[in-house]
């Protein structure tokens, strides 16, 4: 019907934002502990972790090429734009009393890395919130 196009869109790029700030997460917590990135990504793509995030455009710089990750995070699908969708995402939840809490906590996230100043980079450099500390 008349906006489901809308909702997919909207449905799907919070599930991947969701993905990609998981992906981000254990990709800096592997490395903090002193494992490889490469070796990690390779036992995640062929464990219970994968998912596109982790075997297609991992976040992490130098694991995978031809990726955002491998230039600076230029090019690729905007943070800014992945807020934007979250926020329609969670604002179409509202509207019909349905509970995101992941969706709310990544659009936080997100808000958080615009703030920082990462807005115009593409969405995986998320993993910058958890690279700096």
């Amino acid at each position: 019907g008349p906006g489901a196009g809308q909702a997919a869109k909207i449905c799907n790029n919070m599930m991947l934002a969701i993905e990609m700030i998981a992906t981000s997460e254990g990709m800096s917590l592997a490395a903090k502990l002193g494992m490889d990135p490469k070796v990690f990504a390779a036992i995640v793509n062929t464990s219970s972790g994968r998912c596109w995030s982790s075997d297609t455009y991992n976040p992490y710089p130098g694991v995978l090429e031809n990726v955002p990750a491998t230039r600076g995070y230029a090019g690729g699908f905007g943070a800014e734009l992945m807020l934007k969708d979250l926020a329609l995402a969670t604002d179409a939840a509202k509207s019909v009393r349905q509970p995101v809490m992941m969706g709310a906590l990544a659009q936080q996230i997100y808000q958080k890395h615009s703030v920082d100043g990462h807005g115009a980079k593409d969405f995986s450099s998320v993993i910058l919130q958890y690279l700096k500390t």
